[in-house]
């Protein structure tokens, strides 16, 4: 028994030194039929531990199990796994996924040509709950076939667990507070051999204008058959793949308040909708001000208005590990604090979308 728990935990320990915010462990504890051919009979209990990267859409995770087998063709399972998750992002604390994967199963006591030890595939569906502090529990239902076996058929696993993120402590991620950027990493275009940072495109509030005498349906300025992001609205700034990298939201606060409310919010619902439908991005929230008032008070309230766009968007049912803010008070200001309208142009929030992993 010792050397299966070191089996399953060493492994955990050595990854937890990664202290990645977008990583998570678990551990889960279910039921296991091994036997289905008269119908399911879950007899067979099962712990495992698990660790998953969620920097991606679809996010590689592995998994390490052990079942105590109840017959008399073994006595154990020891299972290792890496499996493709893809959750469906909505409006709730509760994240429905699929899941599928490939892994080996070394079988304790085995009975030869009948229950032996056998790489498998498996597929599976399950529910994430949110919880406070990154916390999230989890109830998952899979199915594994067997590759290989000349008896042995599939198994059905039924697993309920919890899992945290590596950085608890250092970020919540159901309200997030300030966190250095992310380091946005542009996408780099391979041109003759040589490598060349894609330049913006166009950057504009209005309705859309043709840009090109070429096919560009959304009018971005990159033709369709180079546009890997087909549906970018007019008030993106894009890259030269025509993906969005950058845009203003006009979002409005009352004097001295981080409040969003009325037409502000409409913005931002609209907002939450195209990243629900885009979610290959990260986004960085970055808050500013006029320069009416202190800085270190306009730095402040630059991220105290930031934040509450952040957490407005988690609400929505943007993924928080997708989200990160920063305020930076009256600096870089985009029309003159001297007017009225030069000060309203400079209370803004703007949105700056990477693709890490494109």
């Amino acid at each position: 028994m010792f050397k299966i728990v070191t089996i399953l935990v060493i492994p955990f320990l050595i990854l937890l030194n990664a202290k990645r915010v977008e990583s998570e462990i678990g551990i889960n504890i279910g039921m296991n039929s091994t036997q289905n051919e008269g119908g399911f009979k879950f007899n067979n209990p099962a712990i495992g531990v698990t660790y998953q990267d969620d920097r991606y859409v679809v996010m590689p995770r592995v998994d390490l199990s052990y079942t105590k087998v109840n017959n008399d063709y073994a006595s154990s399972l020891l299972k290792g796994s890496v499996n493709a998750i893809y959750e469906y992002e909505n409006r709730t604390y509760t994240i429905p996924y699929l899941l599928a994967g490939v892994g080996y199963e070394y079988v304790g006591g085995a009975t030869k040509d009948v229950f032996e030890s056998h790489p498998f595939v498996q597929g599976g569906v399950g529910v994430r709950v949110d919880l406070e502090d990154g916390f999230k529990a989890r109830v998952e239902g899979k199915m594994l076939q067997i590759v290989g076996g000349r008896n042995e058929g599939n198994e059905a696993i039924v697993t309920t667990g919890i899992s945290m993120p590596l950085s608890y402590g250092v970020q919540n991620s159901r309200k997030p507070k300030l966190v250095k950027p992310r380091k946005v990493v542009r996408p780099k275009v391979i041109t003759s051999r040589k490598r060349v940072k894609p330049k913006i495109v166009y950057v504009t509030n209005n309705e859309c204008s043709i840009k090109i005498n070429a096919p560009d349906l959304d009018r971005d300025g990159v033709e369709d058959r180079f546009d890997q992001c087909p549906a970018t609205p007019c008030n993106f700034s894009v890259d030269s793949y025509g993906c969005p990298i950058k845009t203003t939201l006009r979002v409005n606060f009352a004097n001295n308040s981080a409040l969003l409310e009325g037409f502000s919010l409409q913005k931002v619902e609209i907002f939450a909708n195209f990243l629900l439908k885009n979610r290959g991005s990260f986004v960085h929230i970055v808050g500013y001000t006029d320069s009416i008032g202190s800085a270190i008070s306009n730095m402040r309230l630059s991220r105290a208005r930031a934040n509450a766009v952040v957490e407005a968007l988690i609400r929505r049912g943007v993924s928080p590990v997708r989200l990160c803010a920063e305020g930076r008070g009256e600096s870089m200001p985009i029309a003159s604090n001297k007017t009225s309208y030069g000060r309203a142009m400079n209370r803004r929030i703007e949105a700056v979308l990477s693709y890490p992993k494109r």
